[in-house]
């Protein structure tokens, strides 16, 4: 269990004034956050208290994570672990397989945020403000999916091993079916020879040199 409970929910009208405050702790342009509230997801304490703030903008199946907000002392990663199972949730239900970002934090890189090349940058929405050149991405499975998905690659290796196992049970087949038909011709060559022997006397003698 999480030491101080904390939970994620929607930002709601009621919240602005408290989130103009979270905002103003961190040097963010709370003037602005009027326009946009609609877009925030908040964690809270168990007394209510709302602790952190992040956006989600959601552009058909791609998202950003924008504007982080913590307020100073809090456990910064215990309230962005509640933040980021609820964004989870609400990317889903949305359709969203690729969630963007620009923050920082050394949190969102250990939940599966990675860097992502400025060729490949450049997929990510015109519509989503900049605030550097480093972006990283996070891509999301529905849990049905990968587990299809899991599944289907177990199969593969387990396809694979049985065709390696196959294939050796040939091999070892092939060397018996070499081996017995070395065996035969041996005998053969035995067989043919001792009837030379019989059949012609002082064959022996003279191969062994006698």
């Amino acid at each position: 269990m999480d030491p101080t409970p904390i939970s994620a929910r929607r930002a709601a009208v009621e919240d602005l004034a408290a989130l103009q405050t979270l905002w103003q702790e961190n040097g963010l342009p709370w003037e602005q956050l009027g326009g946009f509230l609609a877009e925030f997801q908040v964690a809270e304490d168990e007394d209510g208290l709302i602790t952190a703030a992040i956006g989600l903008l959601i552009e058909g199946d791609h998202a950003l994570l924008h504007t982080e907000a913590v307020r100073p002392h809090a456990d910064a990663d215990l309230a962005r672990s509640a933040l980021w199972r609820r964004v989870q949730i609400v990317a889903r239900n949305q359709g969203v397989q690729r969630i963007w970002t620009q923050e920082d934090a050394e949190y969102w890189t250990t939940v599966g945020f990675a860097p992502v090349p400025p060729p490949l940058a450049e997929r990510a929405p015109a519509s989503f403000l900049k605030t550097s050149e480093d972006w990283r991405a996070c891509d999301l499975l529905d849990p049905e999916r990968a587990k299809a998905m899991i599944n289907e690659q177990l199969a593969i290796l387990e396809a694979e091993r049985m065709q390696s196992a196959a294939a050796f049970q040939q091999k070892v087949r092939n060397f018996r079916l070499f081996a017995i038909l070395l065996a035969f011709v041996v005998l053969m060559l035995c067989g043919w020879l001792l009837y030379r022997i019989v059949q012609t006397p002082g064959l022996l003698k003279r191969l062994l040199g006698h």
